[in-house]
């Protein structure tokens, strides 16, 4: 934060705070006695030093923040503006005009005034700088319950607790942060990862922490556009250009995006003929609607996503290379949640304390029920977890049981097939006499048992998605690889 934007010294009753220097409000900082007075406040309070970095947070402050004080002292207030599960946005932009105060928001629809007092130091030292912050529902309207903002393609319910690991987790933490500064060098990404992973999520976090909290956001699912419609509705279409049409003609996703972040989901389904005129956008930021001779620059960041293997897709035809390249200069790889676990109590109270906000009586898991959730291996990862919270809060009334959960969560079924299945099988009963392929003699070896279980594995994958080829590709192996296996005698 900038000297320009320093208020006037804090008033502390009705007499100006006395001028101490910084080294005596380091070691008051460092005091239990003053740890105690500022938790026991209600109002988060934040204190940052003249270098612009988190020195202090209370009890208050690192549960809006969700961020504990050891993780955020020595922060310079940009990291921990990334960091923090609030948007501090508003607040960045309100003060850069001159405004003494601005709104953080969080993503459950609280809004809280940020109000920063100069606290004064030596005249030859910069001054310390202390954020208040208080919930504008609590102070405005005791008792309402917390705002729920429009937000355009932003579907209703539990949302995507993974929204607040990522401030939470190191892993996605590096991620989200690697992803920030490519965004901030106007860099393409392609986040890569299995369906349920929080591609979405990823993608609003690197808008908002790059500072476009306040550009148009515009979420396009490539795949729920039917192809012959595909075209009109990325580019536009202009009045009379084909039977149907609007008659004032429609501005097309692109240029609804103009200023802001393009985010194209499931990238791979884009139909091959509309490939080149989206590469032709990206090569010179041009489009031209359907139905009109005149083309127009409209100047947006791109972020692309799949959980398909784009490479296969290109040896196949299936989707142009010089369309790879120019989207892919960054691919970044969203891991499983299986492949960080760690993060997963976490994600579990998140859902909890988002189910609570409307429910009485609150719901609270039995012993049983979470060492069950935190053994389980969500291979529909963090959009399953949501799917079996929603379950818990219709089916529980104040404690959720084990008998609450899913088959598959208690180990009675295989969970359903998932897009990692090559590197993850699912959970399958132990092989007894009655359930062992009858192809697999009793007295086969362990080379032989893996190949039986390997060839059901594919049988599986091509019976769901419906052909040899879009099996490999969803197994993230050759089509010839795949043949090879199941002619095995």
């Amino acid at each position: 934060m900038s000297d320009n934007h320093l208020l006037p010294t804090m008033k502390i009753g009705m007499r100006s705070a006395v001028n101490i220097s910084s080294d005596m409000l380091s070691a008051l900082l460092e005091t239990p006695a003053l740890h105690a007075l500022f938790d026991s406040f209600s109002e988060a309070i934040i204190l940052c030093d003249g270098d612009a970095r988190i020195r202090f947070l209370n009890l208050a402050a690192e549960r809006i923040n969700r961020l504990s004080r050891r993780q955020a002292t020595g922060l310079a207030n940009s990291e921990f503006f990334q960091r923090s599960a609030l948007s501090f946005d508003d607040f960045q932009q309100a003060i850069s005009r001159g405004a003494t105060s601005g709104l953080a928001h969080a993503a459950d629809g609280r809004s809280f005034i940020v109000s920063p007092q100069t606290v004064p130091t030596g005249t030859s030292e910069k001054p310390y700088i202390l954020w208040v912050l208080r919930n504008t529902d609590s102070r405005e309207n005791p008792g309402r319950s917390p705002r729920q903002p429009f937000s355009p393609g932003v579907e209703s319910g539990l949302g995507d607790p993974q929204d607040n690991a990522l401030h939470l987790s190191p892993r996605l933490s590096s991620i989200a942060d690697t992803g920030v500064r490519a965004f901030r060098r106007r860099a393409r990404l392609l986040l890569l990862g299995e369906p349920g992973v929080g591609k979405t999520v990823i993608a609003r976090h690197i808008h908002r922490a790059a500072g476009w909290g306040d550009r148009p956001f515009i979420h396009v699912n490539c795949g729920s556009i039917p192809e012959s419609l595909f075209e009109s509705e990325m580019f536009g279409y202009e009045r009379g250009a084909f039977t149907g049409a609007l008659q004032g003609g429609k501005r097309g996703y692109i240029e609804s995006a103009a200023g802001g972040t393009l985010f194209l989901d499931e990238i791979g389904e884009i139909p091959i003929h509309v490939q080149a005129k989206l590469l032709k956008f990206l090569e010179d930021s041009t489009i031209q609607s359907v139905g009109s001779a005149l083309s127009r620059t409209v100047q947006v960041q791109v972020i692309t996503a799949t959980n398909k293997d784009l490479r296969s897709l290109v040896e196949s035809g299936e989707f142009r290379a010089d369309l790879y390249y120019r989207l892919a200069v960054l691919p970044v790889e969203i891991p499983p949640l299986r492949q960080h676990l760690e993060d997963l109590p976490v994600l579990i109270d998140i859902l909890l304390m988002r189910i609570n906000q409307d429910r009485q009586p609150p719901l609270h898991l039995s012993r049983g029920c979470r060492q069950r959730l935190l053994a389980y291996c969500y291979p529909g990862n963090i959009r399953e977890l949501v799917n079996i919270f929603e379950r818990l809060a219709v089916l529980a009334d104040d404690e959720a049981q084990e008998h609450h959960l899913l088959p598959e969560v208690l180990g009675h079924i295989s969970p359903l097939f998932a897009g990692a299945i090559s590197d993850y099988p699912p959970l399958t009963p132990e092989i007894s006499p009655g359930s062992r392929p009858e192809d697999t003699p009793p007295d086969a070896n362990l080379k032989t048992r893996v190949q039986q279980f390997e060839r059901q594995l594919i049988l599986q994958a091509v019976q769901i998605q419906g052909s040899k080829r879009k099996a490999a590709r969803h197994l993230n192996i050759d089509v010839g690889t795949l043949i090879r296996k199941l002619q095995r005698s």
